[in-house]
């Protein structure tokens, strides 16, 4: 817990499951999407709200370690965000290809790109993956 005057506890969680969506919806041009390269380990929000739960009551899984700054929750595994990106569109009615790009003018393109956004090995997996997600959102 860091110090201070209140007492405080931080979750990082990965990218939810439910921002893929967005991320399409902001980058369709014409018939393309442009998704930058990411790599990511996406979660519910559902499942960073029960971590959330966890942290607070200290009756989960998901609890600060010792020697780490804070407690951390992702998905169950890694994955290629353009990849997750690809049956979005067609399941809002939408005829637009996906595209991966690297944009090297981004200040966070290596973030991205190189897995600054991946959990730390001691951060609690959560979920399904998003394909499993998207099924059960149908």
């Amino acid at each position: 817990m860091p110090a201070g005057p209140l007492p405080v506890r931080i979750l990082r969680a990965a990218q939810f499951h439910e921002f893929v969506a967005e991320l399409v919806s902001w980058g369709i041009q014409g018939e393309v999407c442009q998704v930058p390269r990411t790599r990511t380990q996406l979660i519910a929000a559902r499942a960073v709200a029960e971590g959330l739960v966890d942290l607070a009551t200290g009756d989960g899984p998901v609890a600060e370690s010792p020697g780490t700054p804070f407690a951390e929750i992702a998905g169950p595994r890694e994955e290629n965000l353009a990849a997750m990106a690809e049956p979005v569109p067609a399941r809002r009615g939408h005829e637009v290809r996906i595209e991966e790009v690297s944009d090297p003018a981004n200040p966070d393109r290596e973030v991205f790109e190189n897995g600054g956004l991946l959990p730390s090995p001691h951060a609690v997996l959560s979920g399904p993956t998003h394909r499993d997600w998207l099924e059960a959102q149908a």
